[in-house]
């Protein structure tokens, strides 16, 4: 009995808590689910109440915006063109004034050029008296040789009778001999005379050379000696000075760099799908004209479009616009990092600025625009295409429009061609949105094509409409009940 008590009690400890655990999960499979809300009954003949507005069809124009800094034209690094000291140096030579082209800057040691110049002017006055002393030997030869070729004559002339005689045996060998001696020695000296005169012809053309040379070299250092007074090459602002007086330069050392301030350049980048519009206001996508000449691919295919564009830079508060134009791409394509195409505006008249709008009383405006500003750059587009225009909260995921047709909701897709702040502009098509199309700007639960709605706007503004005739037709004064031939002719009654 001991024993089965033993059993009984061991059996117990061992089946108590499994008995436990098993009606833990037992009431927790049936206290612990989440009852399920009864089924909701959707009435089949419901109607979702919506706001909507008229789609407007518009011109095509709207503005591209994009953002871009101001950078100078062109910079130019002055170099020094002669070697020298610098000895004098202006006070406005100096980064960030502004300087006039041609504007005297700094001067480099003229000392050695003067000397040279001096130098090359005695060479040329030696060349000139050496060609004078050349041109007289020469017409002193000249006279020799016409003595020379008087005395050959006569040798020959002599030379003549001897050599009759001879044939008569009236003269020897001997006087022969000495006949034809003479004009040997008349001929050998007729040739010396014009092969001097020969050598002082070249010698002639020798010191001729040596003297354009020496002229060559003048101006050469006449323009070294003009060069040791620096200008400003522009009309500009000074960025950066290196020199100093006392500091010695060599030829190509840089002395300066300038901005060109008369001109300006705005860097921007550009969407293909915002250059998409440039190209279409000008006119160089269509596919309807001839084929192009090779000039018109040069001119519109491989360079940006020159349209007027507005560059704006607001300053507190206040906005100042400055005319530009599109000038070139800045490269020559896509930027692989943007995936915008660089691009260049120019602005041809950077100190015209004007206020935008209407202003502000005491606003003072930039005298130029200055490079390194962050601007607006405000491209209008005229886009020949048919246009619709819609609340930029009408346009649902996906490009979807949803409008009302016959009182029931109607899904359709729209070709959007550009999404601004608070519109979005549709290119017109047969199988989206139609001028006058109630479209819907509400949320609406469980849509689908054909949803019975109701357009509560309509209502609205018929009330309205409703409102502003009756306020029309109702009568401000006692005298207004009455017709107005009537009132004419009480009047009349009264009078005596």
């Amino acid at each position: 009995m001991k024993r089965l008590w033993s059993i009984l009690g061991e059996s117990f400890h061992v089946l108590a808590p499994v008995a436990m655990i098993a009606l833990g999960v037992g009431g927790f499979m049936v206290f612990g689910q989440r009852p399920e809300p009864p089924p909701r009954e959707v009435r089949r003949d419901s109607v979702a109440a919506v706001e909507t507005t008229p789609v407007k069809a518009t011109d095509g124009r709207f503005t591209v915006e994009v953002d871009g800094v101001a950078l100078s034209y062109r910079q130019i690094t002055h170099s020094a063109q002669v070697a020298g000291e610098i000895i004098d140096k202006i006070e406005q030579c100096r980064s960030g004034h502004f300087v006039a082209e041609d504007q005297y800057l700094l001067e480099i040691d003229p000392s050695n050029y003067q000397l040279e110049i001096e130098r090359l002017e005695v060479q040329i006055e030696q060349a000139d008296a050496n060609l004078s002393e050349s041109s007289t030997e020469i017409g002193n030869v000249e006279a020799l040789i016409e003595l020379a070729k008087e005395d050959v004559k006569l040798q020959r002339d002599n030379l003549g009778r001897i050599q009759d005689l001879m044939k008569r045996g009236a003269s020897t060998d001997t006087q022969l001999d000495t006949a034809r001696k003479q004009e040997l020695t008349a001929r050998n000296a007729l040739q010396t005379l014009l092969n001097q005169l020969s050598a002082l012809k070249q010698r002639t053309i020798t010191l001729t050379t040596a003297k354009k040379l020496a002229q060559t070299q003048l101006k050469r250092a006449k323009l070294d000696l003009d060069r040791t007074k620096v200008a400003a090459p522009i009309t500009g602002t000074l960025i950066t000075v290196n020199v100093e007086e006392g500091v010695y330069v060599k030829a190509g050392d840089p002395l300066f760099m300038m901005n060109d301030t008369s001109t300006m350049e705005v860097s921007c980048q550009l969407r293909v799908d915002e250059l998409y519009w440039v190209w279409l206001t000008a006119g160089t996508m269509s596919l309807t004209n001839p084929p192009p000449s090779d000039a018109d691919i040069r001119e519109k295919q491989f360079e940006i479009p020159n349209v007027p564009v507005e560059v704006a830079y607001e300053f507190r508060g206040v906005e100042y616009l400055w005319d530009g134009v599109l000038s070139r791409y800045d490269g020559t394509g896509l930027d692989p990092a943007t995936r915008t195409i660089p691009c260049r505006v120019r602005v041809d008249e950077p100190t015209k600025v004007r206020v935008g709008g209407d202003g502000v009383a005491g606003a003072v405006a930039p005298p130029t625009l200055f490079s390194g500003m962050y601007v607006k750059v405000r491209i209008p587009i005229d886009s020949p295409l048919p246009m619709l225009e819609i609340p930029i909260e009408s346009l649902r995921p996906g490009g979807e429009v949803w409008v009302v047709r016959d009182n029931a909701l109607a899904i359709l897709q729209a070709d959007v061609a550009r999404v601004a702040d608070v519109v979005a502009l549709l290119r017109f098509t047969s199988s989206g949105p139609q001028p006058g199309d109630r479209i819907i700007t509400s949320p609406v639960a469980a849509v689908k094509d054909g949803l019975p709605v109701n357009d509560i706007s309509t209502e609205v503004e018929q009330s309205a409409e409703g409102t502003a005739a009756d306020a029309e037709q109702s009568p401000t004064n006692p005298d207004q009940d009455s017709p107005p031939s009537e009132r004419t002719s009480d009047s009349a009654e009264v009078q005596p």
